[in-house]
């Protein structure tokens, strides 16, 4: 009679196949982990750009929220206290924009009004501006948030590979003009930032400078740390020069800043 052969795994396959199957599971759960990372980081760093696309729409489209009990006098800086109040829309502050304050993950967004001072001719709208109007920020309504799935804003690398270890700060000054309707953006040196509750006439009449400049009207490019998040590539939100529309807020890659020939990455 011949040998009748026993069916199952011997001891050696079995642990050949828990070691093989444990494998794949491993990876499997690693390579959906990095896939929900990727997507959180690139969700908000859309997240991020339609934040400042907002500013523009909001600019373009002002919307008077305040209460009735708010006054602005000479120094333009509103407030809700005091013995004399402006109903609504009879204030002599007018509203002129938004500020948007970023340091790391926070984002703070102010209000910006402007008093009129007399009136002098002047060779254009950031003159005239500067000139003809006194710049402050509302103390009340101060929209304060922190940026998605724990990225903040960051420097780009230089040429060289090299980044500056300093906390990235960066103020967005976003202005229509009361002369001409005319949107403008400025923006400002990070060690020129003044800290939340210190912003003031100065500190934005000092961001008012015509041409491609920083501070002034330079492009800028704000990269998005991903927060320790494994990512495929970085991502930065492009802010183009003489920006004066949403359509001036660019969401890229690094891919695409070394196709544009681009000296910095993120």
């Amino acid at each position: 009679m011949g040998n009748i052969k026993q069916a199952g795994f011997t001891i050696i396959e079995t642990m050949l196949f828990l070691g093989v199957s444990s494998l794949l599971i491993v990876l499997l759960i690693a390579g959906t982990g990095a896939s929900i990372n990727t997507q959180r980081y690139q969700d908000a760093a859309e997240t991020f750009k339609l934040m400042l696309q907002q500013q523009y729409a909001d600019v373009a489209s002002v919307q008077n929220s305040r209460d009735d009990s708010w006054s602005c006098g000479a120094s333009a800086r509103p407030t809700n206290t005091g013995t004399v109040q402006d109903n609504r829309g009879q204030s002599k502050c007018v509203l002129l924009g938004k500020y948007v304050r970023l340091q790391d993950e926070k984002i703070s967004i102010y209000r910006v009004v402007a008093y009129p001072r007399i009136a002098t001719v002047q060779a254009n709208d950031i003159d005239s501006l500067k000139a003809n109007y006194t710049l402050n920020v509302s103390s009340d309504g101060v929209d304060m948030s922190t940026m998605e799935w724990g990225t903040k804003i960051a420097y780009p690398k230089t040429g060289g590979g090299t980044i500056p270890l300093a906390v990235r700060k960066m103020g967005i000054l976003i202005v229509r003009s009361p002369d001409s309707g005319q949107v403008y953006t400025f923006t400002n040196r990070d060690s020129d930032v003044p800290n939340d509750g210190s912003i003031n006439s100065a500190s934005l009449t000092s961001m008012l400078v015509a041409g491609d400049s920083i501070p002034g009207q330079g492009e800028r490019t704000i990269c998005i740390n991903s927060g320790g998040m494994f990512t495929t590539d970085d991502r930065s939100v492009r802010l183009v020069t003489y920006a004066a529309s949403s359509g001036a807020v660019e969401l890229q890659t690094n891919v695409i800043l070394r196709t544009n020939g681009s000296d910095y990455q993120c």
